[in-house]
């Protein structure tokens, strides 16, 4: 059963502005998105250390998110190139 995905509004700027330069990327990472909201329960979700997200890399962005196993919730807060996504925790 796939989990539900919401978007922080820094996430849904980020593929705004990414459609409009680079759409092919954009929809990569959306298919990525996807694809953890179907597989959410079967995969090993990579902690962030010392923080209660989780992170998701495609090619060279990374996907910062909250996982709800209980709501069965998928909170994407952060997207961005690698160094970016991290120095905006």
């Amino acid at each position: 059963m796939n989990y539900k995905v919401v978007y922080s509004s820094q996430a849904e700027n980020f593929f705004k502005k990414l459609a409009r330069k680079v759409p092919h990327i954009a929809g990569d990472i959306l298919d990525k998105i996807e694809w953890l909201a179907q597989n959410a329960e079967a995969i090993k979700h990579e902690r962030l250390k010392g923080k209660k997200d989780f992170s998701l890399h495609c090619g060279q962005y990374r996907l910062l998110y909250a996982l709800d196993r209980e709501n069965r919730v998928i909170m994407i807060e952060i997207v961005g190139k690698h160094d970016e996504a991290y120095r905006k925790l």
